[in-house]
């Protein structure tokens, strides 16, 4: 008997390692709650470390993302028969043209486009204060090097990605004058003192405080100064729903836009701060932006964009 006792307990035992506990799911689910709320606090301990005060990188892209900071290795910087100043490096070109040729025909063509606005209503005058409002590594700016010289123009370029800004300023002259800005609507110039500002594909991607933007570029520009920007319209629309099935417009751009070969609605914005895309209907943004500025007028895309353009001036 005694030794039947002992097996039934032990085959009890048995039964009962081998069965799940009817409490077993509850305590494993709150030991999955426990881990999920360290994790979650750690990451909340972390990004308070980084965002509390200020956050750590200013609303710009920095150099590198590491906490000792060296002087950047560029790869050797491009000469091109003819030209006076060197092109970036394939892999400082922010994406434009890996062909040093398109490269320099396409920034040459957009500073040609903008010299035709400053021509029609200010005159190619002398001393002149020129701001390139998202200068990358100099695409467009360089190409103003001559009115530097011969027209004492004064040169101006601004981005949010201090590596283009670093690799201008050690491989353009000093007269052009540029500077790491920030995602913030501030600019670091007194008002009235600038008497063009020119940008491409800038407000294409501002979907936070476009209008503040504005609001800060009117100040900066002297009275009768001009505003040029592209922008996206109903053509930018078509262009992309065109190309719907290309990796780089399906990685930056929003399905419902691709799944709708027109634009129906008057504006619409998508992504972050890091990646977006914002589009206007041509009317609707000339109606817009003239809250900000007189003298407001819309420009087709010339033949090598798919772009729209802005040209305000400031009363």
């Amino acid at each position: 008997m005694p030794s039947s006792s002992k097996r039934l307990r032990a085959r009890a035992s048995s039964r009962a390692e081998s069965e799940p506990s009817p409490i077993r799911p509850a305590i494993d689910a709150a030991t999955q709650e426990l881990h999920d709320r360290e994790v979650v606090e750690r990451t909340l301990r972390m990004v308070r470390s980084e965002y509390t005060v200020m956050p750590r990188f200013g609303f710009h892209q920095p150099i590198d993302y590491d906490k000792d900071s060296r002087a950047l290795a560029f790869d050797l910087p491009v000469w091109v028969d003819g030209e006076p100043l060197p092109l970036p490096p394939v892999a400082e070109r922010m994406g434009y043209s890996a062909d040093d040729a398109e490269y320099l025909r396409w920034g040459a063509s957009d500073k040609a486009l903008v010299c035709a606005q400053i021509e029609e209503y200010l005159g190619l005058q002398r001393d002149l204060s020129v701001l390139d409002f998202g200068c990358s590594s100099g695409r467009v700016l360089r190409h103003f090097h001559q009115e530097s010289v011969e027209l004492g123009w004064k040169l101006y370029g601004v981005d949010i990605q201090a590596r283009t800004i670093q690799w201008i300023r050690e491989h353009f002259p000093s007269h052009f004058v540029t500077y790491t800005g920030t995602t913030l609507p501030i600019l670091p110039f007194p008002d009235a003192s600038l008497d063009v500002v020119y940008g491409f594909s800038i407000f294409t991607h501002i979907k936070y405080n476009w209008d503040m933007w504005l609001m800060e570029l009117r100040r900066v520009l002297k009275p009768g100064g001009l505003l040029i920007q592209t922008f996206h319209s109903e053509h930018a629309w078509a262009f992309y729903y065109d190309h719907r099935d290309e990796e780089w417009v399906k990685a930056s751009h929003s399905q419902l836009m691709l799944d709708s070969p027109e634009m129906t609605d008057d504006y619409f914005y998508y992504g972050d701060i890091g990646v977006s895309q914002v589009f206007w209907k041509a009317e609707v943004a000339r109606e817009y932006w003239s809250r900000y500025f007189e003298d407001v007028r819309t420009l087709p895309p010339p033949v090598n964009s798919f772009q729209d353009w802005l040209v305000c001036r400031k009363a």
